[in-house]
């Protein structure tokens, strides 16, 4: 039978990180961050969930990634009477989940960390974004975890032959679920994709349903409150405010976030972006010249493809710009 804190996705890993801060004196424990607040952290420990906070330079420290997020495995020393419980570390991550921030070149948020699988929602009804879809790839390629779509609202479209096209132009590798919260088709499908003991993070924009496709796994509407959602737009009333994260009754473990309409890549590896669109580098292959732009060189394989209908322009766009937002 696993133990409270394994349902939470405590594993060797984070065993072996702890081992090196635990000693016979040592009076700290290990939890999991579940809620973070302005002052005050929501953390589950053994057998309980308590709030922490932060002191000293932690507290001072504007630096994103000494400070506790969602996901994060810390240890804290537990308060005695009227004494507040204190985060003392945060046991090293195995992934982390950032963003860039808009209109900042070196303001970085982190998003969620331990986290095994990202399932990106988009709308069919308004939201829907193919490159914004292959930003998000690229960052989830670079930290290390596995992407799942879900085109959400699917009561509110006649039909998704033309989604399906463009989803297999992105890659055809890439679970892709079609739901909808109001009649429940496809969620038993992506539950389906998410495994025991994964920590599964949501990401999208506000009013896709993020929240509500959440609520209907778990089954308890009190577990979070999301808005009404308009029936003549399909645009949901935002309403996630923090970063949360539950357990599900088959043991996945979910964080809700926010809405974030805007993903400001902080991959530093072109290597990362040439796997993500391979086709474009197969092609790129034909080109004359090796260090070809694919813009106005002779004899480019690339601009060849595009006249011949075999690449998307709009995809070798988002290619090159995301390669020159890189590379600055």
């Amino acid at each position: 039978m696993l133990t409270h804190l394994q349902k939470y996705g405590w594993n060797d890993f984070f065993q072996d990180a702890y081992q090196k801060f635990h000693s016979e004196t040592s009076t700290v424990i290990p939890g999991r961050v579940t809620g973070v607040h302005r002052t005050n952290y929501n953390v589950a420990i053994e057998n309980d969930e308590i709030v922490c906070e932060i002191t000293g330079n932690r507290l001072k420290d504007n630096n994103p990634y000494t400070k506790p997020v969602v996901g994060d495995w810390v240890l804290v020393e537990l308060g005695e009477r009227y004494n507040a419980n204190i985060i003392r570390e945060i046991l090293p991550r195995n992934t982390i989940l950032e963003r860039r921030k808009v209109n900042s070149d070196d303001e970085v948020q982190i998003i969620a960390s331990n986290v095994d699988r990202a399932v990106i929602v988009q709308s069919l009804a308004q939201d829907f974004s193919v490159r914004r879809l292959e930003r998000n790839l690229v960052q989830l390629a670079d930290a290390g975890i596995e992407p799942t779509i879900v085109l959400n609202k699917l009561d509110l479209v006649d039909e998704i032959t033309s989604f399906q096209k463009q989803m297999e132009a992105i890659n055809p590798n890439i679970p892709v679920v079609y739901s909808s919260f109001i009649t429940e088709h496809g969620l038993a499908d992506l539950q389906g994709l998410l495994n025991l003991g994964e920590t599964v993070v949501f990401i999208g924009s506000s009013g896709v349903g993020k929240s509500s496709i959440i609520n209907t796994m778990l089954d308890i509407e009190e577990q979070q409150k999301t808005g009404e959602v308009s029936t003549y737009s399909g645009k949901g009333k935002h309403t996630t405010t923090a970063r949360k994260l539950f357990l599900l009754d088959n043991g996945v473990i979910v964080i809700d976030t926010p809405g974030t309409r805007e993903f400001g890549l902080t991959v530093d590896d072109q290597d990362v972006l040439r796997e993500q669109f391979a086709d474009i580098e197969d092609i790129a292959r034909g080109c004359k010249f090796n260090d070809c732009q694919h813009d106005t060189e002779p004899q480019c394989a690339v601009k060849e493809a595009i006249d011949a209908g075999r690449l998307d322009q709009s995809m070798v766009d988002t290619y090159r710009r995301l390669s020159s937002e890189i590379q600055s």
